[in-house]
């Protein structure tokens, strides 16, 4: 085990937070479910190290959605499907009214989406990375990232968003 890569602590400190808040979106706002699931991927960077990783960031952000849908089909499969309440805190907003924003449209317009929709609505759009990136961390072709935003998109428009979409028109 590397206990103190600096490349690891490197990462962290630089990334730490907005890694937090990409995982605090695929949860679906249950912070203490995105800390752990940001620590546990540090932890298995800190254990396998970033030697032969050409961008440390890239390869944490698919770390952290391949763990997030580890944990989501474990969580399917032992438990059922579970009621999810965000976090009450609001800790991860940066202003009063974000966390509003996620309780209300955010999070469960997320929760309507598949998993691969959600983690690439939520790369493109909150993390700000190409389709080429998206598809690369989740080993996919960039035909099918825009597949999936398409088909969220849709989804999105048909249930949790369409009545804000026809409030703007």
């Amino acid at each position: 085990m590397n206990v103190r890569d600096p490349r690891v602590e490197a990462l962290a400190r630089e990334h730490g937070q907005n890694l937090l808040r990409v995982a605090y979106l695929l949860t679906g706002g249950r912070a203490l479910d995105a800390e752990d699931l940001v620590q546990s991927v540090f932890a298995t960077l800190l254990e396998r190290g970033l030697d032969g990783v050409d961008n440390p960031l890239a390869y944490a952000r698919r770390a952290l959605v391949n763990a997030h849908n580890s944990t989501a089909r474990r969580a399917i499969t032992e438990r059922g499907v579970v009621a999810r309440l965000p976090d009450p805190t609001g800790r991860i907003a940066d202003r009063p009214t974000d966390a509003v924003e996620h309780r209300m449209v955010i999070l469960p317009a997320l929760d309507t989406l598949s998993a691969d929709e959600r983690a690439v609505i939520v790369l493109r759009y909150y993390a700000d990375l190409p389709d080429a990136e998206i598809a690369e961390m989740l080993g996919c072709a960039r035909a099918t990232i825009r597949s999936h935003a398409h088909r969220a998109f849709a989804t999105l428009r048909r249930g949790a968003l369409a009545h804000l979409l026809k409030e703007d028109t």
